[in-house]
């Protein structure tokens, strides 16, 4: 039998059931960041602590890097895809040149320098297409210049547009999923700065 809600329903379900979803979604992007740390220790003998000092960060940008590596260059071994990865990380992230250029440096001596760039490539476009998103879209000056402190929210992002996009959602309904999402502590920002997001994706 089929069984219909209404639309105020279906929104209030939206609202309930976003929220855990999204906390699911960050703590997978920590999971990867921590299993990533492991993975490189134990197989390239590289000691990345800055894996797990920017958690869920790493995961969430990084681990669609290791993915489309993975689909782009079946050939590469599972070492050779997780010493590209760390050389994106050390690149994009790490402050210390001494790091990126011994990765950059094992890079090059296993022959790796265009399946590298692509790499960097890819994850350095994926980086600007969020950076616009928040320079179009969000009214906080301060969140927008400082795009890699919430690089963890790209995966997050994706899965609340899923959840919300074209229900036009009401300022009541968009306080309390905004509530919702604070409560849970997944997003580390500003109610304000959530509501902007919000209001972007139900456009």
């Amino acid at each position: 039998m089929d069984i219909l809600i209404t639309e105020s329903q279906n929104k209030l379900l939206i609202t309930e059931g976003v929220g855990e979803t999204l906390r699911k979604v960050y703590e997978h992007s920590a999971d990867y960041s921590a299993d990533l740390y492991k993975r490189v220790k134990n197989r390239l003998g590289v000691n990345t602590k800055i894996l797990l000092t920017f958690g869920s960060l790493v995961g969430s940008l990084i681990e669609p890097a290791e993915n489309y590596l993975s689909g782009k260059y079946p050939d590469l071994t599972e070492d050779q895809i997780i010493l590209l990865v760390v050389g994106i990380v050390s690149v994009m992230f790490v402050e210390s040149r001494e790091l990126a250029k011994q990765m950059v440096n094992k890079i090059k001596q296993n022959d790796l320098e265009l399946e590298f760039r692509d790499g960097l490539r890819k994850t350095k476009k994926l980086l600007n297409s969020f950076q616009k998103f928040l320079a179009t879209g969000v009214s906080t000056a301060a969140f927008a210049s400082d795009v890699i402190s919430y690089v963890y929210m790209i995966p997050l992002l994706g899965y609340l547009t899923m959840f919300i996009q074209g229900q036009g959602l009401s300022e009541t309904e968009i306080t309390d999923l905004v509530n919702r999402l604070s409560i849970i502590g997944v997003f580390h920002i500003s109610t304000e700065v959530l509501r902007d997001i919000v209001k972007r994706i139900t456009k």
